[in-house]
């Protein structure tokens, strides 16, 4: 198994590149737009030059992930998983509380977030069992250690808190065991039962999470609490009409009334100032992103590509359709990112490092059918 690909980037899936690359470019001057309320301040630049630093980084780490072979990461997963456990513990025991949750390990000025490892991670691993354990999965053993390794990374997560997170894990886990062939009646049974023990979530759950799923329900009951964001995302999406109001115009994202909108409700500053042909635009590029990732899927050498290409392909899914839907109104809001949109250095490498992984298993096609 070689280390490196022996392929020029010539070779690269164009489709899945360039649709990065604009998402990346409207991101940064969403992030600037976004963020132009803070001029005076300096922030402003300060948002859009530390995002211009990670684009830069996670691009040069999305093209070196995309020359190493994807059984090389398979390989490392345990390394990775026993790494990903121990930094979410060392955060649990010591980590520093921003906004009532524990998710971050601070160096000055950058911020670290686990959990995002922890989606990669997850997808390596659970691809190397999933594979390793062919004909197995579905005995009683194979289960209980799926729903061990799942199991662990989840609980830690969420008592950080970290809801959106440890929602994503479910549809990915569902998808690779059913890719890998898993019985309908064991997979059915296996997340019956998970549906059986999600209300003890809520028992975990901080005061402000459970205030979301209510003002979910119903915004209007608490406008200026729990309510706040959800109402004023769809004031900015709503107010956008057509064409958008222009960028540095937006009313709702320039007078800061959406909070956060430069990270979990960047898609409402794209409403707002874009409009809704604006918004269209960013869901038709997520639209070619994931259609290329599934036909990678389907086409895959073998079975341990396909069911690592269809966990990549649901992570970034899921993440769009939360992250669009809790600033629709349609889902609550549990803050999860926009992949490739939303400031933030974790959520961008990893997301690049991903589709590096999704542009190998594409090089690898194009290897194995010359």
């Amino acid at each position: 198994m070689p280390l490196i690909e022996k392929q020029s980037l010539k070779s690269l899936n164009k489709i899945i590149l360039v649709v990065i690359g604009l998402l990346s470019i409207i991101s940064l001057v969403m992030i600037y737009s976004a963020t132009s309320s803070s001029d005076l301040t300096g922030l402003r630049y300060n948002f859009f030059l530390k995002q211009l630093m990670w684009v830069s980084v996670s691009i040069f780490i999305l093209l070196f992930v995309s020359q190493v072979n994807y059984e090389v990461w398979i390989g490392f997963s345990p390394w990775m998983y026993y790494i990903t456990i121990g930094m979410l513990l060392v955060l649990l025991l010591a980590g520093k509380s921003v906004f009532g949750s524990v998710r971050w390990f601070h160096f000055g000025p950058f911020a670290f977030q686990p959990s995002e490892f922890a989606k990669v991670v997850l997808v390596l691993m659970l691809t190397k069992f999933i594979t390793e354990n062919k004909g197995k999965i579905d005995l009683t053993e194979g289960m209980l250690k799926t729903s061990v390794l799942v199991g662990v990374p989840m609980f830690l997560i969420v008592v950080q808190p970290d809801l959106g997170t440890t929602l994503i894990f479910v549809p990915i886990v569902f998808f690779m065991l059913f890719i890998s062939g898993m019985k309908k009646r064991y997979l059915i049974g296996t997340f019956g039962l998970l549906a059986a023990v999600a209300p003890l979530f809520w028992l975990v759950m901080r005061d402000y999470q459970k205030k979301r799923v209510f003002s979910f329900l119903n915004p209007e009951a608490d406008p200026l609490g729990s309510g706040y964001s959800l109402i004023q995302s769809k004031i900015a999406i709503g107010s956008g009409g057509l064409f958008g109001k222009g960028l540095f115009n937006g009313t709702q994202s320039q007078l800061n009334f959406i909070p956060e909108h430069h990270t979990d409700f960047i898609f409402s500053v794209i409403g707002e100032e874009l409009g809704f042909l604006g918004a269209i635009v960013i869901i038709f590029l997520y639209y070619l992103l994931i259609m290329e990732g599934i036909k990678i899927a389907i086409y895959a050498k073998d079975r341990t590509s396909t069911i690592l290409a269809t966990g990549i392909i649901v992570i970034f899914i899921t993440q769009v359709f939360v992250n669009v839907g809790m600033t629709l109104g349609i889902l609550p809001i549990v803050g999860v990112p926009l992949p490739f949109m939303s400031y933030g250095g974790s959520s961008l490498i990893f997301s690049m490092f991903l589709a590096g992984i999704l542009l190998n298993i594409h090089m690898s096609i194009k290897k194995f059918s010359s």
